[in-house]
């Protein structure tokens, strides 16, 4: 059965209807009306760029106007005191904002919540103020004037700039449903659900983070390359923090991390303003409230209620009854520890462990609460580093990777409390742990959508015993649902050794006896089972080694 998609004919023939019903609209208005409708697009290609950043990996950002400012200046330094064309400025200012995105990345993703917040508000008063104190290069509070427009042909003046800035909208929203399909844009959503648990299938989450701002900064130049010869001039003033909220709120309103959600939050926060014009000293106001409105009453976004609801007309599309694990000859190779010891400030939680776990085996690793178990599990797979003491995986050292690093190298994972992707289907979440981290090209989607990774993705569904809806929000799961699904995710990274953290906890059981016929199950297909657990009767039950 074909796996559904967002991004189906009738959802192309939309859009496509939508960009030609711009267009004619852009071409037939006069005057003030243009501007506002290319005001309307550059706001909606913001939007799609921090949708990137907001809605695929979840990271706020309140300083997006600086990458605007960024591309706007960086077209009018060119095309009006180097003597550029338009047409190879502009993709140099996109480029130079994505460099900025970068850079400011790198500090940046070392905080979460809050604190990234206001960093890149410190960011956006940082750029303003250089543009203020840039002199003749940026004219100063003064900006810059006289910025040529495109040779558009026949379309030239606001009208040219207006359509292309429409064309521009809608490629790059065909860019971002290729992106947000993808193995990348699962990548970032699951970074975005669970940091740990998308280390524990491979995946970089620096990386991943990185290259989100690196796009969305791009993007966003690219509109604020656009700004310049639209406006005919531009100022520091042009790109000041209430320009950022305005993107934050367009998202928002819409719906972050869907395909529609900048453009309906575009029309929205672009045209609402032109409507309540004799209001504009109330503007902020009336959008605060207006964000609060929709926030309790739709907080995915117009775009997001809209999803909710076809979601719910949907036949579900179950699990199937029988599968199997892939085989593939390889010899699964054997994990070592030895002398593992953790200390934390001067307290010792671990002192001196030495083991190993054999492949087609089922070792138990037994203790009192307290005595260091998960410790053990957490330096087995690169979440912690160990004071002291080695850790290999045949011939290869482990000690000192990090955890999507060792991950890659085969050793899987399962934890206390089950860390899945919630935003991901529950197929989706097993078919990115196929990929174990090697996610491809930036608009890839072949590996990770593929018929063969699909079929793999439910075999392992049904190998473990889940029967239920495959695209349910891994968010709806029961828990014992979530347990199987976490399971098979693991087991799709096809590792040598799997590590699991008590997985029989909060089971009933009934649940409980099905997870060590799995187990078993899971052994003689030639993987070594490392397995913390304070059941001793399924410890007794199952266990080769304790």
């Amino acid at each position: 059965m074909a796996r559904r998609s967002a991004f189906s004919w009738p959802a192309l023939a939309v859009y496509a209807v939508l960009a030609v019903v711009s267009l004619a609209l852009a071409a037939s208005v006069n005057g003030y009306y243009v501007f506002v409708i290319g005001n309307v697009a550059l706001l909606a290609l913001a939007g799609i760029g921090l949708n990137v950043l907001l809605g695929l990996t979840g990271q706020m950002s309140f300083g997006h106007a600086a990458f605007y400012a960024i591309g706007a200046y960086t077209v009018a330094i060119l095309t009006g005191q180097a003597g550029w064309n338009f047409w190879l400025a502009w993709p140099v200012a996109a480029a130079v904002a994505g460099v900025f995105g970068l850079l400011l990345a790198l500090p940046a993703l070392r905080v979460q919540g809050p604190y990234l917040a206001m960093i890149t508000i410190a960011f956006g008063f940082i750029v303003e103020h250089t543009l203020v104190e840039g002199g003749d290069l940026t004219g100063g509070q003064n900006g810059l004037m006289g910025i040529a427009q495109p040779a558009l042909g026949a379309l030239g003046g606001d009208r040219g700039v207006a359509m292309l800035a429409i064309v521009t909208v809608f490629a790059a929203l065909a860019g971002y449903a290729l992106l947000a399909r993808g193995s990348w844009g699962a990548a970032m959503r699951a970074v975005k659900d669970s940091e740990t648990a998308s280390e524990s299938i491979g995946i970089n989450p620096l990386v991943v983070k990185a290259v989100a701002f690196m796009v969305s900064a791009a993007v966003v130049g690219l509109a604020g390359g656009l700004y310049a010869p639209q406006a005919g001039m531009i100022t520091p003033h042009n790109f000041n923090f209430m320009q950022s909220i305005l993107f934050v709120l367009a998202v928002t309103i819409g719906g972050a991390g869907s395909l529609a959600g900048p453009l309906l939050g575009a029309v929205v926060v672009g045209l609402l303003p032109e409507l309540l014009s004799s209001l504009e000293e109330y503007r902020l106001l009336f959008f605060g409230a207006f964000l609060l409105v929709v926030l309790w009453a739709a907080p995915e976004g117009a775009a997001g209620l809209l999803a909710r609801w076809r979601r719910r007309a949907l036949t579900p599309r179950l699990a199937p009854r029988q599968g199997g694990l892939a085989a593939n000859g390889r010899a699964r190779r054997a994990l070592r520890a030895d002398t593992l010891t953790m200390t934390f400030g001067g307290v010792r939680a671990v002192q001196g462990v030495s083991f190993h776990v054999a492949p087609a085996a089922i070792t138990a690793l037994i203790g009192p609460n307290g005595a260091g178990k998960s410790t053990v599990i957490n330096m087995l797979s690169g979440y912690y580093q160990p004071t002291s003491g080695n850790v290999a995986l045949g011939a290869a050292p482990l000690a000192g990777l990090p955890a999507h690093r060792v991950a890659r190298e085969g050793i899987a994972r399962t934890y206390q409390t089950s860390q899945l992707f919630d935003t991901l289907s529950v197929e989706d979440n097993v078919a990115l742990g196929l990929l174990r981290g090697r996610l491809g090209g930036l608009l890839a989607a072949r590996r990770y959508l593929s018929s063969d990774a699909r079929e793999r993705a439910r075999a392992l569904l049904a190998f473990c015993g889940y029967e239920g809806d495959l695209d349910t929000p891994a968010a709806d799961l029961a828990h014992v649902d979530r347990r199987l699904v976490e399971i098979a995710r693991a087991l799709a990274t096809d590792a040598d050794v799997l590590l699991m953290d008590e997985p029989a906890a909060g089971l009933s059981r009934e649940d409980k006896t099905r997870l060590a016929a799995l187990l078993r199950r899971i052994a003689d297909a030639g993987a070594g089972v490392l397995l913390v657990e304070h059941d001793m009767a399924l410890v007794m039950g199952v266990s080769d080694h304790v």
